[in-house]
C-alpha cells in the first residue's frame, strides 16, 4: 500500500461521527469514535512528532480546518459540530466525491481571498486603522468597514480571514445586524473561541436573542468622524506606488536629458507592434511571444512582458518614478496615462508624461537613503519600488520638495525605546547593562548571548526583545542539526491541487515571514531570536543571507523564489543564543563571528554573578536551603573548565526553598547527571567531589 494518508475515507468518517452525535463533540471524542470505526495502515499510525502523534491524527487536524473553512462544520468553544451544508454534502457525495468537492470549495474560497487581498491592497492600512478604532466594548460590521474602504463586504471578510497572521481586533467584526459570521469568514486564529463571551468580557451587551447592543456599534459614519478627528483622510483604494525606470543606456544612448526636458519617460519597445494602452496582460503576452520570438530564452521574453505590463497597466498618475543617469538620481511624479508613439530611432515607443521634481538638483548615488542603493542594482528596465516609498519620501523631504496633500506623510523614524527601570528590577540587574546590550544590538543589528547552561540566555533575549518592540514583532526559532535553509528562509513544499496531485511551490520560512512583516511597518523594530544558533550548520542555514547580514545596503537573489533584489530591512534584528558546553561553538567560523556581536553570560560575571542571591533575597517563602548560592559558588570553583560552569537558573525555583529535600532533588536529577556527562569516562572519584553532602561538609553548612 502506498505511503499516503487516505484523506477521503477519513473525511467522510469524521463527518459521519459528527452527524450521528446528539451534541457538539470535543476533538478527543471525534478521534476516539473514528478509531472505533476505522483500521489504519502502519504508515498512517506512524508518529510525526516527539509527542508520538499518529500521522492520521495530525492529518485530521488539517482536513478539519479545511472543512470548517468551506462551512461544513464549526469549531467553537473547543467543540466540533456539523452544519446543515455539511449534512447535505454527506448525503449527496460518497467519500471520494466528498473530498473532491471539499477541495473545489476550498480552492474557490482561497481564490476569493486572494482576489480580495489584491482588490484591497490600497485599503489594507485604512481597514487596519479602523480596526484599531474599534475599541473594547464596541463592535462593527463588514458593511461598515466596506463603506469606508470602498470595496464589498465580502472582500473585507475574505481579507480579514486570509493571511498567515490574524488581524488584531477582527473578532469584533460581525455580520449585518450583529450576527456571528461563519468559520469560512474568520481567520483560523479566531476559530474555536467563543466570540460572544470575548465581546461580553470587553463590555458588549447582548439581548435575549443574542444580538449586540446597537448603541455600541461603530458605524461607517462613526468611522468617518473618528478618522477626521485623527486628521486621517479617507482615501480611495488606489494607493501611491513607486517605480524605477531605466533610461540611461537605451541602445547606447542616455535618454534622461530628453526626459527631463520634455517631462516624460519611455520604454524602447523597439519590436512591439503599435498598441493602445491599457492592454490586458494576456494580450501583451501574445504580442511579446510573436514580436520577440527572436529572443530564444522564454525567461527573457517574460521579463520583457513584465516590463510592458507594469508600464502600461500598473503605473498610475500620481505614482513616484525614479531614474539614474551618470551616477545621479532623479525623482518625478507620473502625470498621465501610457501611450504608444512610433519613434524614429525606435528608442522610445512607449511613453508616459512625468513631472520631474529635482531636475536641477539631482542626488548622487552615494547620498541616496537606504535601501534605494540596493534596489538600484536590479538590471530590469522597470522595477517596482513601492516598498521603498518611505526612503523616497525622505529623499524629497531632504530636498525640500513639496509632496502635495495627497502624498503620504513621511514615516516616523525607526528607533529603540529606552530600557525601563522596571525591566532591570525584573531581571535583577542594572539598567545600564541592559541599555548597553540594546545599544549594541542597534549598532550591530546581530547579537549573540553565549555561556554555560542555566545562565538565562534565552530568557534574557526574549525579555530584551519585548522591551524594544511589540510582542507581535518578536519571533523565536530553535536551530538543531537537521535545520536547513529551506526551513529557515524558503524552500519548496508539496501542496495538493484541486485534483489531488502534489505540486511543489515556494514556501517561506520564519525568517522570510518576519522580513515581509517588517517591510510593512518600517518604523517598528522586528526581532528574530534564534535559540541554540550553533547547533545547526550555519553556512547551510543562512546561505546567501551571510552577505546581507554584513552588507544591508545591497541586494541578493534568493534561491527558490522569483525575488531578484531581496534586501534585509534595517528594522530587522537578530539575537542568537549559544551554549558553551556544546563544543560546536568552536566551529563557528570567522564570517559568522564578524557579523555578530558576542556577549558572554557566565556565573562569575555581570549580570549573572550574584543573581541567585538577589533572587532569594526578594522572596518571603525561603524556609530551607538558604545556603544554595554559597553551594553553587563552591560547585563552580571545583569545575576546572570555565565553559562547563553551572548557571543559577537551575536553582531559581520556589519548591527548592519550601521543601527540605528540594535542593537535593534538583542536585540528583539535574546537576549530577549533567556533570556525569561532562566527565564521561572519568574515575568515579571525580564526581564524588560534586555531591551536595560533600560540598556542604566542606563549607560547614547545613540545610
Amino acid at each position: 500500500m502506498a505511503n499516503v494518508v487516505r484523506t477521503a475515507p477519513l473525511l467522510r468518517t469524521c463527518l459521519e461521527v459528527l452527524a450521528e452525535a446528539d451534541e457538539p463533540l470535543t476533538a478527543s471524542e471525534v478521534i476516539e469514535r473514528i478509531e472505533q470505526r476505522r483500521t489504519f495502515t502502519p504508515y498512517e499510525c506512524a508518529s510525526v512528532d516527539k509527542d508520538g502523534t499518529p500521522r492520521w491524527k495530525n492529518h485530521l487536524g488539517w482536513v478539519s480546518g479545511d472543512v470548517a473553512t468551506v462551512g461544513w462544520m464549526t469549531k467553537r468553544n473547543g467543540r466540533w459540530a456539523l452544519t446543515e451544508a455539511g449534512a447535505n454534502a454527506l448525503d449527496e457525495y460518497d467519500a471520494e466525491q466528498l473530498n473532491t468537492e471539499k477541495n473545489r470549495l476550498f480552492a474557490e474560497i482561497r481564490k476569493r481571498r486572494e482576489q480580495a487581498a489584491e482588490a484591497l491592497s490600497g485599503s489594507e492600512q485604512l481597514i487596519a486603522r479602523m480596526l484599531s478604532l474599534t475599541n473594547p466594548g464596541s463592535w462593527t460590521t463588514f458593511s461598515d468597514l466596506a463603506a469606508i474602504a470602498k470595496v464589498s463586504p465580502e472582500e473585507v471578510g475574505h481579507f480579514l480571514a486570509g493571511g498567515k497572521k490574524r488581524k488584531p481586533g477582527a473578532y469584533r467584526v460581525l455580520d449585518d445586524g450583529g450576527r456571528d459570521p461563519g468559520d469560512g469568514m474568520l481567520h483560523f486564529g479566531y476559530r474555536g473561541i467563543d466570540r460572544r463571551k470575548e465581546l461580553e468580557k470587553e463590555g458588549v451587551v447582548f439581548d435575549e436573542h443574542g444580538r449586540p447592543d446597537p448603541e455600541q456599534q461603530i458605524t461607517a459614519d462613526d468611522f468617518r468622524e473618528r478618522l477626521a478627528a485623527l486628521d486621517t483622510p479617507v482615501r480611495e483604494s488606489q494607493t501611491v506606488r513607486a517605480w524605477l525606470v531605466r533610461g540611461s543606456s537605451v541602445e547606447g544612448r542616455d535618454l534622461i536629458p530628453v526626459w527631463l526636458k520634455q517631462n516624460s519617460m519611455s520604454l524602447a519597445a523597439a519590436s512591439l507592434r503599435p498598441i493602445v494602452p491599457p492592454v490586458s496582460r494576456a494580450e501583451l503576452k501574445s504580442y511579446v511571444e510573436e514580436d520577440y520570438a527572436f529572443m530564444t530564452l522564454s525567461a527573457t521574453r517574460t521579463v520583457k512582458l513584465d516590463e510592458f505590463d507594469l508600464f502600461c497597466n500598473h503605473m498610475q498618475p500620481g505614482d513616484f518614478v525614479l531614474t539614474m543617469s551618470n551616477g545621479k538620481a532623479y525623482v518625478g511624479r507620473i502625470t498621465g496615462e501610457a501611450s504608444y508613439a512610433v519613434s524614429t530611432d525606435q528608442r522610445s515607443n512607449l511613453r508616459r508624461p512625468v513631472e520631474w521634481l529635482n531636475a536641477t538638483q539631482p542626488v548622487v548615488y552615494g547620498k541616496l537613503p537606504a535601501p534605494l542603493p540596493a534596489k538600484l542594482h536590479n538590471q530590469n528596465d522597470v522595477v517596482e519600488l513601492t516598498e521603498e516609498l518611505p526612503a523616497i519620501e525622505k529623499l524629497l523631504a531632504e530636498l525640500g520638495i513639496e509632496q502635495g496633500e495627497e502624498s503620504p506623510k513621511v514615516r516616523r523614524e525607526l528607533t529603540f525605546p529606552e530600557i525601563p527601570e522596571s525591566l532591570a528590577d525584573e531581571l535583577l540587574t542594572s539598567r545600564y547593562w541592559l541599555q548597553r546590550q540594546a545599544d549594541l544590538l542597534w549598532d550591530r543589528r546581530q547579537l549573540i548571548f553565549y555561556g554555560p547552561p542555566g545562565t538565562g540566555k534565552t530568557f534574557l533575549a526574549h525579555k530584551l526583545a519585548t522591551a524594544l518592540t511589540e510582542p507581535s514583532a518578536v519571533k523565536l526559532v530553535q536551530f538543531h542539526p537537521s535545520y536547513t535553509y529551506e526551513d529557515f528562509i524558503e524552500g519548496l513544499r508539496p501542496k495538493p491541487d484541486d485534483e489531488g496531485r502534489l505540486l511543489f511551490e515556494p514556501h517561506s520560512g520564519p525568517f522570510l515571514d518576519l522580513v515581509e512583516a517588517a517591510r510593512q511597518h518600517p518604523a517598528d523594530p522586528y526581532v528574530l531570536i534564534v535559540d541554540e544558533i550553533n547547533r545547526a550548520n550555519l553556512a547551510k542555514v543562512f546561505g546567501e543571507l551571510y552577505f546581507l547580514l554584513e552588507y544591508r545596503d545591497h541586494s541578493i537573489s534568493l534561491l527558490y523564489s522569483s525575488k531578484k533584489d531581496f534586501t534585509l530591512p534595517p528594522n530587522v534584528f537578530l539575537i542568537g543564543t549559544m551554549n558553551t558546553t556544546d563544543r560546536s561553538i568552536a566551529l563557528v567560523d570567522a564570517a559568522m563571528r564578524r557579523r555578530f556581536a558576542f556577549v558572554e553570560l557566565h556565573p562569575g560575571t555581570e549580570p549573572t554573578d550574584g543573581l541567585l542571591r538577589k533572587w532569594i533575597a526578594q522572596r518571603d517563602d525561603v524556609e530551607h536551603n538558604a545556603d544554595t548560592p554559597e553551594l553553587l559558588e563552591a560547585l563552580n570553583a571545583r569545575i576546572a573548565d570555565r565553559d562547563l560552569a553551572i548557571g543559577p537558573s537551575y536553582f531559581m525555583r520556589g519548591d527548592i526553598y519550601r521543601r527540605p529535600d528540594g535542593l537535593q532533588t534538583v542536585w540528583d536529577t539535574s546537576i549530577m547527571p549533567l556533570l556525569a556527562e561532562y566527565h564521561y569516562g572519568s574515575p568515579v572519584e571525580i564526581l564524588e567531589q560534586y555531591r551536595l553532602d560533600v560540598l556542604r561538609k566542606a563549607l560547614g553548612s547545613e540545610s
